[in-house]
């Protein structure tokens, strides 16, 4: 299994962080991916750091770079 997690840093993230990826790489800031899921600012802040943290990048630029590497966004 560490080998697939290598291969795809994604496959770790919860169902939640899934949610809020998926938000952030259609280009929604926090207050907007906040209201969409009903979460506070807070909340979804700490699931783009968790996000950030497990995939190994630092920036949205580099998560999304490394989703196109993953094919999930052209």
């Amino acid at each position: 299994m560490e080998n697939i997690t290598l291969a795809n840093p994604f496959k770790v993230l919860s169902k939640r962080e899934r949610e809020v990826l998926e938000l952030i790489l259609k280009g929604a800031q926090v207050k907007d991916i906040s209201a969409q899921l009903e979460l506070k600012s807070n909340t979804i802040s700490t699931f783009k750091k968790s996000i950030l943290a497990k995939t190994g990048v630092s920036n949205n630029i580099e998560l999304f770079k490394l989703a196109q590497e993953h094919k999930l966004v052209n």
